[in-house]
């Protein structure tokens, strides 16, 4: 079952170009021939064409306009919690790491089947 089957909502594939305008998208898409532009109410599920969303370098006239603005720090809201844990533990220490000399082959298989924990 594919997604936008599941939600039961509006699809478009493949967008270039996306604008939002309150709760109407709109798309552009590139068709054989052109650009079709399509407008969708929200919420939608959109597949998007590779390099839509590359991030955009400001430029220095960008940058030190910000730094003139103000910022708006707003408070979180609360929500309800989730999750819970019950209890937590530390995993055992691991035991130390046993070197074994490799053209010594006859302690390493004495280890293995004397020492090594199958888990």
């Amino acid at each position: 079952m594919k997604l936008k089957e599941a939600l039961d909502l509006p699809f478009v594939s493949l967008a270039t170009k996306l604008d939002v305008n309150g709760s109407t998208l709109t798309l552009e898409r590139e068709i054989v021939g052109g650009v079709q532009v399509v407008e969708v109410a929200t919420p939608a599920v959109i597949s998007c064409a590779k390099g839509m969303a590359e991030q955009r370098i400001p430029n220095m006239r960008g940058i030190m306009a910000a730094r003139t603005k103000p910022l708006i720090v707003v408070d979180p809201i609360g929500v309800e919690e989730l999750t819970s844990y019950i209890s937590y533990t530390m995993p055992n220490a691991k035991s130390a790491v046993r070197m074994i000399n490799p053209e010594n082959m006859d302690e390493l298989v004495e280890l293995l089947h004397n020492e090594a924990k199958v888990i």
